[in-house]
């Protein structure tokens, strides 16, 4: 009953019982003329196969919409990630090899019209990645700036956060291959020379 179609019958028995009413039919005559329209739609639907089209139609719909979502979230973890800065150095580069991933990853999204979750999860985990790093880094600043001493060090933080960041960036050109059907950008371009 969630199906237009279903929608549809519902509202027309409605529109008919109404009018029985208003045509001066009793209620019992009215409901009965109703429920006869939303049966034999449905009768109809099922022996037409209409009922199942519609079902499935608005099934493909509802994931089209969720995909979207999906896209767009991705799309904003992206812009989030591009606009952070961080100093020139390994994690600054591994960020932006990340953005450049996900931007090449999202472009392949939008013309399929499809996503990939690992990938979502790799763009996701980036963001938390960098917030990690500058996270300690503003730690790091302030004791120095005080002369505190580090009680919880971060050995190898640079080196740590860009190798993670570029392992995300390499889920994310996978993610993209996946999408644009398991080829690599030679690859589809030799499949556009061989269909020229």
């Amino acid at each position: 009953m969630r199906s237009p179609l279903g929608i549809g019958s519902g509202f027309a028995g409605l529109a008919s019982s109404l009018a029985a009413l208003s045509a001066g039919l009793p209620l019992g005559l009215a409901l009965i003329a109703g429920s006869a329209i939303v049966a034999l739609t449905g009768t109809a639907a099922l022996v037409l196969g209409w009922g199942p089209k519609a079902a499935v139609a608005a099934s493909e719909a509802a994931l089209r919409r969720l995909r979207e979502k999906k896209i767009q979230h991705a799309e904003e973890t992206r812009g989030r990630l591009s606009r952070i800065r961080i100093a020139d150095g390994k994690v600054a580069e591994a960020a932006g090899l990340v953005a450049l991933a996900a931007g090449e990853y999202l472009d392949a999204c939008r013309r399929e019209g499809r996503n990939d979750p690992l990938a979502d999860e790799a763009l996701e985990e980036s963001l938390g990645i960098v917030d990690i790093f500058l996270k300690e880094m503003d730690e790091a600043a302030t004791e120095k700036r005080f002369s505190l001493e580090d009680r919880d060090p971060f050995t190898g933080a640079e080196e740590r956060v860009a190798a993670s960041l570029r392992e995300k960036a390499l889920l994310l050109r996978e993610g993209r291959i996946q999408i644009d059907g398991g080829l690599t950008s030679s690859g589809l371009m030799s499949v556009r020379e061989e269909i020229e």
